[in-house]
């Protein structure tokens, strides 16, 4: 609480210097320069607005930057945006970006395992599409909206927004471009964009891409890689000057190879990245498939503009390859774990119509209405199983041989349903006067969830292996099971309505000075699963309750200098209920324990956002970003299990705060521009990033018991460091590209979590390690 009290305090003394430094500076306008800082356009608010005139805390990461520093993927992208976590680890996918330190609810509930049904506590969209695909190339902007956006966005927000805009079509012009890229690691990036007229009320833009690139830590025969081929078309309608239509269709195939030694822990911050005793060779898995269609059109009516966003897309794969693991810790043994899942069926369908009134149609006020639908059908079929065979040597092993006695577990999961979610929203903007305005905002969700659940389990089978494979030829299992279960025959059906709304004040000291106050509320619908029963190793149904949050932001947006200097900060608190995770635990005490899925009493978080840039002179700019967050989680007072026996919620936790997300993080970057004789420009960028030292993963009393894992689990401090170089021809249409990233090679835990077979913990704790030194050149030419 001192901290939260601090940062308050911090906020009204420096909105208090504020007003005289702003008034001294419009004595200045007289002698204004001729170089300023560009206008940003974001339409955070479903509309074009300033970034400056926008009172929230947005981020508007660029293009050109982002190609120039060697951003790639998603994770790349948002890497130095203040308190944005791309979360690795148990239950998250490529979709848990956290905000703030709000995350998706984590759990080892059995389900169809996707993002609809367990949500995102981050919306991501890409062109207006939830969930959309292709947001990595042919890139307009990319925003990063901080803090609930339940009024606008829905459920899925709670934390905040990542919108990812790709390039529209261009009417009456012909243009395009292609870029390659290679680097360390074998990375391999190609783009390729063409942007035809066709006539002068219709264009067409065609964007494709190739990405390739092996593991960082794997070597050798056993180089794991991953590979993207991706293309989009676009076109668009322009029949009338109020009527504009863009339609589009993508298509993703992502290509993966599973092998490689793993990495684990044989010191707190000792990595070892060749744990065991073989290098299993590369094996790929069937491709992921994706497809998009989708529509956006717009009609200005002169005072309000009506929009459809409409779109529909799906994701297919026939089976994931076994992830194989080996362990030499009980002599000659060996383990593999392999998970087979089949998606018959998983598509999305979304569509929001709103009608919004021009910024500029009324001097009293500015409003929005709209409604939302969204639709995922889905059905898929997972197979476990976890195999320890025992084998002599490692030349039998290298030749497929098998002796001894094997056990396995085996377990078929049937899942099918779907989710329904519609949405209603408002939110009017009152001119109280021409330096104070109030914003009201209002919205209805509803929340459906069928589950169709049904599960086939052999526990503990012991089998003669000899050589017999996990599946017969046809692929079908060899040994009978020992029990059916179908949970509801019917399905369960799971019901949540929510109401969230958002108040904010804003004031302007003058007018490229503001500050403002906004309370809101974000929300996730709860969830229906199954999850293992630690008290007899079975499986039991389990619904998660909604997630619900307060949320308060003070911030302010500034620029002085004549907009030379812009310098933007905020600090939030939030109150969040319901905050489900995974931990450790049984009921007993003893053996090794199995994950269950609690609810917290309370999480608080508070901290602060800063983003600032400085044109020191025409050539010379320095930019400053800061983010501090502070998590405070609380467990419930006890756990009654179904057998009646009581855990302490003091067992629970022995870290109290959320991990995975560092206390303090900054950036500060600096660019200069050589103009040379030719007219061709070179920028050379250099950029310091801190994180702060944080907790990896969580861990309980009963982990505790088998050793201290807290300083496996910490990751200290650590500062890299970033760098590249852009030459840009006098003609613009030639760009050369040099980059480095972590350019001194520092060794850091993106993630550890410990082995509850593990004890001592050395060796058992397994880790994700930081990537290491990765450097590129880009050719990219313009036509």
């Amino acid at each position: 609480m001192k901290r939260l009290v601090f940062l308050l305090l911090f906020l009204a003394v420096f909105c208090l210097i504020l007003g005289p430094i702003a008034m001294a500076q419009e004595d200045t306008k007289s002698t204004k320069d001729t170089f300023t800082l560009e206008e940003i356009t974001v339409t955070a608010e479903k509309r074009p607005v300033q970034l400056q005139a926008l009172p929230s805390s947005v981020v508007a990461l660029q293009p050109e930057d982002l190609v120039s520093q060697g951003k790639i993927s998603t994770e790349e992208i948002l890497s130095e945006v203040p308190n944005v976590t791309f979360l690795n680890g148990m239950g998250n996918t490529n979709g848990n970006i956290a905000i703030r330190g709000i995350q998706r609810m984590q759990t080892g509930a059995a389900g169809p395992g996707n993002e609809a049904v367990l949500p995102s506590a981050t919306a991501v969209y890409v062109d207006g599409i939830y969930l959309g695909i292709g947001g990595e190339y042919d890139l307009q902007r990319v925003e990063v909206l901080r803090g609930p956006q339940g009024t606008l966005y829905g459920r899925s927000a709670t934390g905040g927004v990542v919108a990812f805009y790709t390039n529209d079509p261009k009417l009456g012009t012909f243009e395009g471009n292609f870029s390659v890229e290679v680097g360390s690691d074998a990375l391999v990036n190609t783009t390729g964009v063409l942007n035809v007229p066709v006539g002068e009320k219709v264009a067409l833009r065609a964007a494709v891409r190739y990405y390739s690139r092996d593991s960082f830590f794997a070597e050798g025969d056993a180089t794991a890689s991953q590979q993207i081929t991706e293309g989009r078309l676009k076109a668009r309608f322009q029949p009338t000057d109020q009527l504009d239509i863009v339609v589009q269709g993508a298509t993703k195939r992502l290509d993966t190879w599973y092998g490689g030694w793993s990495q684990v822990l044989d010191g707190p911050n000792d990595i070892n990245y060749k744990h065991g005793p073989y290098n299993p060779p590369a094996e790929k898995a069937d491709p992921d498939k994706l497809n998009q269609y989708g529509l956006n059109a717009n009609y200005d009516f002169g005072n309000m503009t009506l929009t459809w966003i409409a779109g529909y897309h799906d994701y297919k794969k026939t089976a994931m390859a076994p992830s194989l693991r080996q362990s030499d810790s009980w002599g000659n043994e060996w383990g593999s774990q392999g998970d087979n899942i089949v998606y018959p069926k998983n598509w999305y369908h979304t569509e929001e119509v709103r009608l919004a009134s021009d910024k500029d149609a009324s001097r009293f006020f500015t409003w929005i209405v709209g409604a939302n639908y969204f639709q995922h059908e889905f059905a898929n079929e997972m197979h476990n199983n976890v195999t320890d065979i025992y084998a002599i040597n490692q030349d039998q092993y290298d030749a497929g041989v098998r002796v001894g006695q094997g056990y396995l577990d085996m377990v078929i999961i049937d899942t099918s349903g779907q989710v329904k979610n519609y949405g209603i929203f408002t939110e009017e903007t009152f001119n109280i006067t021409d330096d104070f305005r109030i914003t009201a905002g209002l919205r209805y969700d509803k929340t459906k969830i069928l589950s169709n659940l049904k599960f086939l389990e052999g526990l503990n089978q012991t089998h003669d292996f000899g050589h017999l494979p996990y599946y017969s030829p046809d692929g079908s299992f060899p040994y009978s099971v020992l029990d059916t279960k179908v949970l509801d025959p019917n399905g369960v059906p799971s019901d949540w309505s929510n109401i969230t709304y958002k108040l904010r004040f804003e004031y302007d000291l003058t007018p490229d000075n503001m500050v403002y106050f906004v309370a809101s509320t974000g929300f996730l619908p709860g969830f229906a699963g199954v999850t293992p029963d630690p008290k007899n190793g079975t499986w039991m149904f389990n619904v998660l309750d909604e997630q619900k949050m307060q949320a308060f932001e003070i911030g302010s947006k500034n620029q002085f200098l004549n907009n030379r200097l812009r310098l933007n900060g905020s600090i939030f608190y939030y109150d969040l209920d319901g905050y489900t995770d995974s931990y450790a635990l049984n009921d007993t005490g003893g053996g090794p324990p199995g994950w269950t899925d609690v609810s917290l009493k309370k999480v608080i978080i508070y901290g602060l956002d800063m983003d600032s840039e400085f044109l020191l002179t025409a050539n010379d700019k320095l930019s400053f970003s800061l983010g501090y967050l502070h998590t405070k989680t609380t467990p419930p007072d006890s756990i009654t299990w179904t057998s009646g026996t009581t855990t302490p919620g003091s067992y629970l936790l022995m870290i109290d705060e959320q991990t995975g997300h560092p206390t303090w993080e900054g950036t500060l970057g600096y660019d200069h521009i050589f103009t040379l004789a030719d007219g061709a420009t070179l920028v050379p960028h250099a950029e310091l990033h801190y994180t702060g030292g944080y907790y990896t993963s969580n861990y309980t009393y009963l982990v505790a018991q088998m050793g201290d894992p807290k300083p496996y689990l910490y990751q200290d401090a650590v500062s890299l460091v970033n760098a590249n170089l852009t030459w840009t021809s006098s003609s613009q249409k030639y760009m050369v590209n040099f980059w480095v990233r972590n350019a001194f090679d520092k060794e850091y835990k993106k993630n550890a979590t410990v082995n509850f077979d593990g004890n001592p913990l050395a060796g058992y704790t397994g880790v994700t390690p930081g990537d290491p030194r990765t450097f590129g050149m880009m050719l990219n030419v313009k036509f």
